[in-house]
């Protein structure tokens, strides 16, 4: 996951690296920075996602 508005990591870093690494899946957060309010919710969706899998 990355914030659309992170000015420390520019979005085509994590894009660059989404697209090179098999069954990536990259979540861009429309209203984040370097963090910020959605990455919690984020952070839990991506781990159960985690958990789901076999």
């Amino acid at each position: 996951m990355h914030g659309r508005y992170d000015v420390s990591g520019p979005l085509d870093t994590a894009w660059n690296l989404a697209r090179a690494w098999p069954d990536a899946q990259l979540v861009v957060l429309d209203d984040a920075g370097h963090g910020g309010a959605g990455f919690g919710a984020a952070l839990v969706t991506a781990l159960a996602s985690f958990s789901s899998q076999t």
